[in-house]
């Protein structure tokens, strides 16, 4: 008897959701060099070749993740309070939706911290799979915040920027920088976490507090936290 079609996907579903949090798990302990597939597929109950089932290797993980990770981030953004000025909607949508060390964490969503910041070169490592994700980082961003500018849902945005004419020019361009800016400060504190860590630093700073440092210099606001409190 074959099993029913529902019970199927759950199981897949299951299955794939134990590897993607083994990989959380293992990563955020061991690192990403020193875990292998085997590890992953060991410590979710499952054995390697049902791992490669469902991902082409680690890189393939962390490409799927990276992809589903954007779109989650990008709808944090837009959902953030109006009020909010929109470089700090982006550090507070990076908090909510989960940020390595971060207080509170996993976020409100309870996201776990994607899997391809445990990368020594996360970028790099996504750079195999997904072409140009810096910039295609840079450009979610920069749609949910023009999103937020024009006061509408992302997926109307992106679908009234297809069908209609394009957006006012000043305000494509103020969230295009905003963007580069929030991603400048994100990839920053990624960057100065990796130094820190092989220059051998006791106790040195965790993501969050580096992200929280970033995005306060990057705001302008010297002394001042980022976000609201």
């Amino acid at each position: 008897m074959h099993e029913p079609t529902g019970r199927r996907e759950a199981s897949k579903r299951a299955r794939r959701a134990a590897l993607m949090a083994a990989a959380h798990r293992l990563f955020a302990e061991h690192g990403y060099e020193a875990t292998t597939v085997h590890d992953i597929a060991v410590a979710a109950g499952l054995t390697e070749r049902t791992f490669y089932r469902y991902f082409d290797g680690k890189e393939g993980l962390l490409a799927e993740e990276y992809e589903t990770w954007l779109g989650t981030f990008a709808q944090a953004v837009v959902d953030r309070p109006d009020g909010e000025p929109p470089l700090t909607a982006v550090y507070n949508a990076v908090l909510a939706v989960g940020w390595p060390g971060s207080a509170g964490q996993p976020g409100a969503r309870g996201t776990p911290a994607p899997v391809w910041l445990f990368h020594d070169r996360p970028f790099a490592g996504l750079r195999r799979l997904a072409p140009r994700p810096l910039v295609r980082l840079e450009t979610t961003v920069a749609d949910a915040i023009l999103a937020r500018l024009r006061a509408m849902p992302l997926a109307e945005s992106a679908t009234a920027e297809r069908a209609g004419p394009r957006p006012d020019p000043e305000q494509e361009f103020q969230a295009q920088v905003i963007a580069r800016v929030a991603v400048a400060g994100m990839r920053s504190a990624v960057i100065r976490h990796r130094q820190l860590r092989r220059a051998g630093e006791p106790g040195p700073p965790t993501l969050g507090q580096l992200l929280d440092q970033a995005f306060t210099i990057t705001s302008g606001q010297h002394g001042q936290p980022a976000h609201e409190s």
